[in-house]
Parts: C-alpha cells; sequence; structure tokens
C-alpha cells in the first residue's frame, strides 16, 4: 500500500495548485484526476481579472486576449458602454492553463495520477479504481478538490454548498463584435436572477453562455438566446453547476475542502479562480503542516477556515447581498437603471472603479462622489432607497480585505 502525507482529489487549476503548495512545503503529495492531462472538458468562460494567474502561480500562455471592457445590454435593448484605456482583464484558454498547473506542481514533486477514480475516502486512507485495477493508498490528509458534487465532502459528511446556479455555454464561430469587449446580458427571459455574457475567445470564436438558479432549463434558454442574437455557428456545448454560497464547514477529521468543493466563488460573477487560488494556497500550507505534524483532527485544521474566511468571507459577503438585492428587480426598471447610469461621467466612473474581484470597490467610488447622487436618484429608488443601499453599502465599507494575497 503506497503511503503519502497529502492526497488531493480534483486536477483542475485549483487541486494542481493546492497539491504544488502542500508538496513545496515538504510533504509527499498525490494528486488524483479522472480526466487526462489535457484540460478538457473546460467548463469556464475564461474572463479573469489580472490577479488570477499570479495567484495560480502561473504564466500568461493561456492568455487569449486582453479586455478593456465591454457593453451591457438591458432587457429591452438599451446599451451602455463601458470601456477603459487600461486591461481590465484576460481571456484565457483554460486547457492550457490546466496543463500548465499540472506540469508545475509535478515538478514541484507531486505524483500526479490521471485517468484515476477516488471510489471511497474515510481518514487516513482512500481508495482508487485505474485500469480496472483498485488500489488503497495511506494518507494522513485527504484535500477535497473535486467540484460541486465533492465525493470528499460526502465521504466526510459535510454539507455542500445551499446555492448553486446551473450554467450552459456555447462556442460559437463567427464574427467577434469587438476584440477587446465583452458583452453582459440582463433579463428575466435571458437568464432569471443572473446574467448572460458573449466573450470573445480564439481568433473567430465567441464563449456564449448563461446562468440561473438550479432548476432552470438553462439549455433551452441559451438555444433561445443564440437563435435571437446571431452570434454564428455553434460548435460546442458545456453545462455545469456554479456554487454561490460557501459550504457549512470545509474541514473534517483528515480532510478539508477547497475551491467550488467548499463553495469558495464570487456570487456577482459566478468566477472561482481567484478565489479558489487564494484559498488553494492556504489549503496546501494547512494540509501540508498538519500531516508532517501528525495533528489532522478537525480542531487541528480549523485554522484553515479561519484564515481562507479571513482572506475572502468580506467580500463574498457584500456580492451575496448585492445579488440578492438586484435579483428581485424586474425588467422595466433595470431599464430604468441603464437610462440613470448612461452618462459619460457615471460610465468612467464604472469603468474606471469596476473590479471582477471587488466589486465592492464601486459602491466606495459612488459613495465618495456626492455630486453624483442626484443623477443616481432611479437607481436609488428602485433599490429600495438609501436605508436599504446603506446595509449594502456599509458592509462594502466595512470591508477592508482589499488583497487578498
Amino acid at each position: 500500500m503506497q503511503d503519502y502525507d497529502v492526497v488531493v482529489v480534483g486536477g483542475g487549476p485549483i487541486g494542481a495548485v493546492a497539491a504544488r503548495i502542500a508538496a513545496e512545503a515538504g510533504a509527499r503529495t498525490l494528486l488524483v484526476e479522472k480526466g487526462d492531462r489535457s484540460g478538457e472538458p473546460a467548463r469556464c468562460a475564461g474572463l479573469l481579472s489580472l490577479r488570477v494567474l499570479p495567484t495560480l502561480g502561473a504564466s500568461d500562455s493561456s492568455v487569449i486576449r486582453e479586455i478593456h471592457g465591454g457593453v451591457i445590454h438591458s432587457p429591452s435593448g438599451v446599451e451602455v458602454s463601458l470601456h477603459s484605456d487600461a486591461v481590465k482583464g484576460v481571456v484565457i484558454d483554460r486547457a492550457v492553463l490546466n496543463r500548465e498547473l499540472l506540469l508545475l506542481a509535478h515538478d514541484a514533486g507531486v505524483k500526479v495520477c490521471t485517468h484515476t477514480r477516488v471510489t471511497s475516502a474515510r481518514p487516513g486512507s482512500i481508495s482508487l479504481l485505474a485500469g480496472g485495477v483498485k488500489e488503497d493508498v495511506r494518507t494522513r490528509m485527504i484535500i477535497g478538490a473535486d467540484g460541486p458534487r465533492s465525493l470528499v465532502a460526502s465521504s466526510f459528511y459535510l454539507s455542500p454548498p445551499e446555492e448553486m446556479l446551473i450554467a450552459s455555454q456555447a462556442t460559437v464561430a463567427g464574427a467577434v463584435r469587438k476584440s477587446d469587449e465583452v458583452d453582459i446580458f440582463f433579463g428575466r427571459s435571458v437568464a432569471p436572477m443572473f446574467f448572460a455574457w458573449a466573450i470573445p475567445a480564439q481568433e473567430g470564436n465567441t464563449r456564449v453562455g448563461l446562468a440561473a438558479p438550479l432548476g432552470t432549463k438553462t439549455d433551452e434558454l441559451l438555444s433561445r438566446f443564440l437563435q435571437s442574437n446571431k452570434f454564428g455557428r455553434e460548435v460546442e456545448r458545456i453545462q455545469g453547476m456554479i456554487p454561490i454560497s460557501l459550504a457549512p464547514n470545509a474541514v473534517a477529521d483528515g480532510a478539508l475542502l477547497v475551491g467550488d468543493a467548499a463553495g469558495q466563488v464570487k456570487p456577482s460573477s459566478g468566477g472561482g479562480l481567484y478565489t479558489g487560488g487564494v484559498c488553494a494556497r492556504i489549503a496546501g500550507k494547512v494540509a501540508a503542516k498538519a500531516a508532517l505534524a501528525g495533528k489532522t483532527a478537525k480542531r487541528d485544521l480549523a485554522v484553515y477556515e479561519q484564515q481562507f474566511k479571513q482572506k475572502i468571507s468580506d467580500e463574498l459577503r457584500f456580492g451575496r447581498a448585492a445579488r440578492s438585492l438586484l435579483s428581485d428587480i424586474e425588467d422595466d426598471a433595470i431599464d430604468v437603471i441603464f437610462r440613470a447610469i448612461d452618462r459619460s461621467e457615471i460610465t468612467e466612473l464604472i469603468a474606471h472603479h469596476g473590479d471582477i474581484d471587488y466589486p465592492s470597490r464601486l459602491v466606495h467610488a459612488i459613495a465618495s462622489r456626492r455630486d453624483l447622487w442626484p443623477t443616481l436618484s432611479p437607481l436609488i429608488s428602485i433599490l429600495g432607497g438609501m436605508d436599504k443601499l446603506s446595509k449594502i453599502a456599509h458592509a462594502a465599507l466595512a470591508s477592508d480585505s482589499y488583497a487578498y494575497v
């Protein structure tokens, strides 16, 4: 029977980072992935902030293009352009990123086993199945980086995140509207309680997708959306779940969860590579230290939850509050909001201060511009007035977590 200090289940970017960090901390580390090393299929829109790749420890080899802004579309077709001279984000080839991170993990000393499934897990050991051959592996620590339907979580009786979205995305071949801008679409008939997107990808391709609460028939919504907007010829489609709330508990005796398995995802956008990457670095260090010290009880691992929540919980809390507020707004009210913000002084403020990872920073910026408040009065009224907004603003202004890392 093989013996490891740390076994990581799930070879996506978050699992690869956690495994690499654990190995760099001196732990004998095994990474188990049910797929191959190709990184396909990549269930990811691929739009990242400039912080993500450095946080993951990756190069820019996966970057396809730089993004300077975009156009947001209201339900009735009102368009508001948000463009910045500065680069606001990048679009990546997720499969290329995945392969690079697995290689970095391997170079750090991680044993990477692909085409390998976990059949069961328990404190101190894990059972694997590869090529029809079963094997039990001893391990002091298990890291579950195996997504929102985590086998590690269920094996250790850890409840999944309570709130989930279902997302569908198509790769469409056709003319790209603009190579350095994305499009975001709102409306209950398009993507109830969330939004749809069109992101320029490889040359001549656009990633078009949408998300909505679990139970929504997003494939049907996406088909109608593609037909009505004439993006081009659909060549591929993927679907996946997105957790948008933290799991109630992320640690158990001998195990911890990271990434989607722990719900470490931004409620405002559904993106998890930045928050998950921040948490993966903490997970790798905590797991390695616990394994090497022989202190792997739940009480010993509580420091993991303390540390990652200190880094990300304020911004996630703000994102959940803002999303809850916005999801209650009807389509005609969204149109009113769009008309209120379609002024150069406001769009320039949004383009400058808008941040994929820190949406609360825009609230800080607006709060400091009292001269704009009269112009924004329709928006303030629709969102419930200043009393309701003050609670959201307080959550943002109280947050001092301006740097996750």
